[in-house]
């Protein structure tokens, strides 16, 4: 099976539920049966952010993918939104998903990763295990970060295409090989639709300040060659500085995208922390 097809089959696989959202609504996408794993995307991303886990964790538990408000299939936030007002948004989505104090785990990546932090806030003992891949909003800077290029409104599709590639390069992926048909394909289909900006709150501590009240066991994984790698022992020295107890684990040879550049050895990690 090719990597689109593939794609395809996985998302038709999930079972699909809408909750209120601005003027419409945020749909969440469902698979598998067991215990809860909750997945929150990240900027300019939708579910298939996770494309490369959810098959892992659908073998034995019930795994959860919305998309953002804002991003992929889902409606805008309200104008004015803050990550505060999107996680809440997400927050309130999540407590009609799943029944009145079922317990879950909940994985977060980039954007996502503050947003995730700034939900299990919200929910506290309910939220069993927290893990962050190259989260945002715990202060600091990120590392040499390449200008991304916007998306061309006029040109030929190699113009898009070309345009696809480099934002890859630039943030998401370290190896050039990592840039397959499927991350093009995911990449082509979520960063047209957009329509949040994540970036302008990337270096906050919003995320930092939300796990003070965090009751849930935290972890943090990260790519080596993250756009935040030469401020890893920051990351590191913060996240303990709130959670003393949090694992920290940095993939080798992986990008910032590292549930899916090193989708082994993150699924791998993820399953002895949730266990």
């Amino acid at each position: 099976m090719g990597e689109i097809s593939l794609f395809d089959a996985i998302e038709a696989q999930s079972r699909r539920m809408y909750t209120p959202c601005g003027h419409g609504q945020m749909i969440w996408r469902i698979w598998g049966e067991g215990r809860p794993l909750v997945f929150i995307h990240g900027g300019a991303g939708a579910w298939s952010h996770w494309i490369r886990n959810i098959p892992e964790f659908a073998r034995d538990r019930m795994v959860i993918a919305p998309d953002l408000p804002g991003l992929g299939e889902s409606a805008r936030p309200p104008r004015g939104y803050t990550p505060e007002s999107i996680a809440g948004i997400v927050a309130d989505g999540l407590a009609t998903v799943l029944p009145e104090n079922t317990r879950f785990d909940m994985a977060g990546f980039s954007f996502g990763g503050m947003l995730s932090g700034l939900i299990a806030q919200r929910h506290g003992e309910r939220v069993r295990t927290l893990a962050l891949m190259g989260p945002s909003g715990l202060g600091g800077r990120f590392g040499n970060l390449k200008p991304s290029v916007k998306l061309p409104l006029r040109g030929t599709a190699q113009d898009m295409l070309d345009a696809h590639r480099h934002n890859l390069q630039a943030i998401m992926l370290h190896n050039p090989a990592s840039i397959d048909a499927l991350a093009m394909h995911i990449q082509s289909l979520n960063a047209p639709r957009t329509r949040v900006n994540s970036p302008e709150h990337a270096t906050s501590e919003k995320l930092l300040d939300a796990l003070r009240e965090v009751p849930a066991r935290l972890c943090s994984i990260w790519g080596e060659n993250d756009i935040s790698s030469p401020y890893l022992q920051h990351r590191r020295d913060v996240i303990a500085s709130v959670h003393p107890e949090a694992e920290f684990h940095i993939v080798p040879d992986a990008g910032h995208w590292v549930q899916y550049e090193a989708a082994e050895a993150v699924n791998a990690l993820l399953r002895s922390f949730i266990a």
